[in-house]
């Protein structure tokens, strides 16, 4: 008998539909993204919002968009010669982390690699960030609850280079400039927006804003709510399967638009047109690094120079 504090630990029957670490319907589709192999590529963008990866159809030739039945839109299609898939996360890291362990469960039973960036929107914590900026992650906070059931909150939370310099790189090609309306940094991620970074709405507030403050101090740039479940999660797949005794290759970053006052819808959209814009040119200029076509050492050494 195996007691736990007097009490009698009975083992939990797993359900047939649970297969490795995700659940799987029985026609072998993930559980909650409800997709197939025929859905997945290793150059891949995810955002909270639905809107924003039908949006990444636009861009794509031969377009396939496929709405799942709890509200999660994957889309794939060809950008230039490479294959590209995207899907909603929806909002907060706890839906970020189902949807990622989902798709790159999917992923990695056809495939050693993956380059997945996240399309999201920001606060800015530093005054000087004006509305419409562009802040690429190159690590992150972890200020939310979800990430430490994988690891403890002490484990650090870092993008990965070729991601954020080929972000870089092409939000400078169109017509970004670093420290002016581009920026790279430190990010927060959060469990919640209403109460944590609204201040006046709860009775933390004077803690709240001295958390904020002491963030901004350290030079974080932006607050958002799931860039840090990739890297926890990157970390632990490249774990799992190094158990396994397979070795993979996972690759994640972030960009973020920083909103700022109000604003209508058609400003936001256009935005966010020229966001999707830059992470499949960051896509396929990672494609071409890959292929010996490409060099970042122009845009490493731009970077070293400026921030």
């Amino acid at each position: 008998m195996n007691l736990l504090n007097g009490i009698e630990a009975v083992p939990m029957e797993i359900e047939p539909f649970y297969e490795g670490l995700i659940f799987k319907w029985d026609d072998g589709k993930a559980y909650h993204l409800d997709i197939s192999e025929d859905y997945i590529s290793s150059y891949v963008l995810t955002a909270g919002s639905p809107s924003r990866i039908k949006l990444v159809s636009e861009f794509l030739e031969e377009p396939k968009v496929y709405e799942a039945p709890r509200g999660f839109t994957i889309v794939k299609g060809y950008y230039r010669e490479i294959l590209v898939s995207g899907f909603s996360s929806g909002i907060g890291p706890s839906s970020m982390a189902i949807t990622l362990s989902e798709y790159l469960e999917m992923l990695l039973s056809k495939s050693n690699l993956g380059y997945v960036i996240r399309i999201g929107t920001a606060g800015p914590i530093q005054d000087y960030i004006d509305r419409w900026s562009i802040v690429i992650a190159d690590s992150v906070v972890r200020d939310e609850s979800t990430s430490a059931r994988v690891i403890y909150p002490e484990y650090p939370a870092k993008m990965d280079p070729i991601i954020y310099l080929s972000l870089l790189d092409s939000a400078y090609s169109h017509g970004y400039t670093l420290d002016k309306n581009l920026f790279i940094g430190a990010v927060q991620s959060k469990d919640d927006l209403y109460y944590y970074e609204g201040f006046h709405n709860s009775p933390l507030e004077s803690s709240n804003r001295s958390r904020f403050q002491a963030l901004k101090e350290m030079g974080v740039l932006a607050t958002e709510m799931e860039a840090s479940i990739l890297p926890i999660i990157r970390d632990y797949f490249k774990y799992r399967y190094r158990k396994m005794g397979r070795s993979i290759g996972l690759y994640v970053g972030a960009i973020l638009l920083i909103l700022k006052g109000r604003f209508n819808k058609e400003e936001l959209l256009g935005h966010e047109e020229i966001l999707v814009k830059i992470s499949l040119n960051a896509l396929y200029t990672i494609d071409q690094f890959i292929k010996g076509r490409k060099s970042l050492d122009n845009i490493l050494r731009w970077v070293s120079s400026g921030y």
